[in-house]
């Protein structure tokens, strides 16, 4: 994301159609290890590859057109077109470098949520 600061990885979004989706997610599977599979839902899911440390790698597999992809698509696209908003996400992980993995997806989801609340509000993302 061009003007985006990392915290240090690179996330990956692979999207496919539906019917894509178990053999894609059975092929990740066995390229890269499964992450955080508490937040996979029939939609999406997660992976890491281990043996990508400068930087890491995450890939986040969805479907198209589902409400996960709606999700990453909405926001790449807000923060492409908000300079504003980009700069507040820059913010926010200035604020939370160095902090636990933990700490800083919890925060992350607050960070968000006004935003997808806004999107929800306006009917741009359900």
């Amino acid at each position: 994301m061009p003007g985006a600061l990392t915290k240090g990885d690179v996330d990956l979004t692979v999207r496919v159609e539906r019917g894509e989706l178990e053999p894609t997610q059975a092929e990740l599977g066995r390229l890269y290890a499964i992450h955080q599979p508490e937040n996979w839902t029939p939609t999406y899911a997660s992976f890491i590859d281990p043996g990508a440390i400068d930087p890491p790698v995450g890939v986040q597999l969805v479907v198209r057109g589902s409400p996960d992809d709606l999700l990453f698509v909405t926001l790449r696209d807000l923060l492409r077109s908000d300079p504003d908003l980009l700069a507040a996400y820059n913010a926010f992980k200035r604020e939370h470098e160095g902090t636990s993995y933990a700490v800083y997806t919890e925060a992350k989801e607050r960070f968000w949520e006004p935003v997808l609340t806004r999107l929800r509000a306006q009917g741009t993302h359900s």
